[in-house]
């Protein structure tokens, strides 16, 4: 509503007179919004000097600017017109009127779990321009009562306990709350619960493992016991360990303080591969890092997701492939087998027949390539599975039947290790070798610059037969794997 309004006029010559006037896209707003304000003034003004009361911007010398308001109240608009001598000015009180929004509440705490006794911080992030805030935190059994009127309170919790946390935010037009169920953790100074996590969980012979104290609460000493580890016990935080043996082994913490403690034990939380002739070892667990000696780096194209449990009913400890991805190790000594004798050992779930590229080392150029692999489902007879050796003049393969055990569609997990010794390949399921065949072409030469490849073949121009399934622990050794290591291998 427009309270007054006046106008003043100088002129020194006698030229066609200026009168300011000036409109606006809308004179109610709300804060936040802008107007858009129009000159239709009369004469022909040269020049525009605006002033907004509580606008932004404050100045304008526009003819038609635009102004934002963020503060609620009333406000008055002034033009300043101008051409030679003659000046013109226009004043509209209380011309624009900018009302509150709607709450809407929000906050944050600057932690949700605190000892007793700890201070913590709460932030109002509501919009809309709140005037009071009344704040309330409850404990679970109703027991304990907290409350505040400032914007951002801090408040110290004295009790133990899990609290709701409510703020009621209001404004002269409107009120609003908002509840946080369970959102705050008060725990007793002296309690603790024990609580840690490892860099891996896989290793090889040797290797060693950063483990971290995740404990919740007031641990101030930590017995740690560590099965099959070279050091069996340590008092140390994050303490790091080595394995010298293959197994699976079991991690203990005792977290303590001088009047509590809280015991935590993984069974089975450590895997450890043989160490002699080991070249690459991917447990895929959450990740595609080669934990073994050459700690090469695997690159993913696609999704593989990391989710599903693997064969001893542990989740996010397998490598889960769409039918449209693949990992690329790029070329290295831990992949390039040369005529040397290898094996390499993986875990394989997948209820697929199509055909599928398992692993693949070198190759990229089809046939008579220097080139290895391990193949499902080219057909439904004598190649459910095939492991062919290859170079630039001819090739040795091993296809697999059902009756020889080459069945892998049946969505179980089976262990598939292929190994090359001299001209022999052999490929052993579950522990047990299926088949073997003599090469009559000589040792091939299965390396060159070639990348490593683990779900999809690679191709001159591009990948195909991709993997559609699940796969596990893939480990690669440079010698010939014997019948004990093998079963040694599918037992852990």
């Amino acid at each position: 509503m427009v309270t007054s309004v006046y106008w003043m006029s100088c002129k020194k010559n006698e030229l066609q007179e200026l009168k300011a006037d000036f409109s606006a896209s809308t004179q109610e707003v709300k804060a936040g919004a802008e107007v858009v304000f129009t000159d239709v003034s009369e004469g022909q003004p040269a020049s525009w000097n605006w002033v907004f009361e509580g606008g932004i911007p404050e100045t304008s010398n526009l003819s038609t600017p635009t102004v934002r308001y963020d503060k609620p109240g009333t406000y008055a608009v002034t033009l300043v017109l101008k051409n030679g001598s003659q000046e013109s000015v226009g004043t509209k009180e209380g011309f624009i009127t900018v009302g509150y929004n709607d709450v809407n509440p929000d906050f944050e705490a600057s932690i949700i779990s605190a000892l007793e006794g700890e201070t913590i911080k709460f932030t109002d992030k509501t919009t809309g321009l709140p005037q009071t805030w009344n704040w309330e935190f409850r404990s679970k059994d109703g027991a304990t009562v907290l409350t505040a009127t400032q914007q951002n309170p801090e408040v110290k919790f004295m009790v133990p306990g899990i609290y709701t946390a409510k703020l009621v935010a209001s404004n002269p037009k409107s009120s609003k709350e908002i509840v946080k169920t369970d959102y705050l953790t008060i725990i007793d100074k002296f309690s603790v619960i024990a609580e840690f996590e490892s860099e891996a969980t896989a290793t090889y012979g040797g290797g060693q493992i950063q483990f971290t104290d995740k404990s919740i609460g007031n641990a101030t000493s930590w017995a740690w016991t560590f099965e099959g580890a070279t050091q069996t016990s340590s008092n140390a935080q994050n303490p790091k360990v080595t394995y010298p043996t293959a197994g699976r082994f079991k991690v203990k913490l005792v977290a303590s303080n001088p009047v509590k403690s809280s015991t935590i034990e993984k069974e089975s939380y450590v895997l450890v591969v043989p160490s002699s002739g080991l070249s690459a070892f991917f447990p895929f667990n959450g990740n595609v890092k080669d934990v073994g000696p050459s700690g090469t780096i695997g690159t993913v194209t696609g999704t593989i997701a990391f989710t599903a449990a693997d064969r001893k009913s542990v989740t996010s400890n397998v490598a889960e492939f769409n039918g449209a991805s693949y990992i690329v190790v790029n070329d290295h000594a831990a992949y390039n087998f040369g005529k040397g004798d290898y094996s390499v050992a993986t875990w394989i779930k997948t209820n697929r027949t199509n055909r599928m590229l398992i692993w693949m080392e070198s190759g990229g150029l089809g046939s008579k390539d220097n080139q290895t692999w391990l193949r499902l489902g080219a057909n439904t007879t004598t190649q459910l599975i095939g492991f062919a050796t290859e170079d630039a003049v001819s090739g040795s393969f091993l296809g697999m039947s059902e009756a020889e055990k080459g069945k892998m569609y049946d969505n179980v997990w089976h262990h598939v290790v292929c190994v090359r010794q001299g001209l022999v390949t052999r490929v052993y399921v579950d522990g047990v070798k299926a088949k073997e065949v003599t090469s009559t072409n000589g040792i091939k030469e299965v390396s060159n610059t070639g990348n490593f490849k683990i779900g999809a073949q690679e191709g001159a121009t591009s990948f195909s037969n991709y993997f559609n399934g699940q796969l596990d622990d893939m480990i690669i050794y440079k010698k010939a794997l014997s019948q004990a290591e093998i079963t040694a291998l599918f037992n852990l």
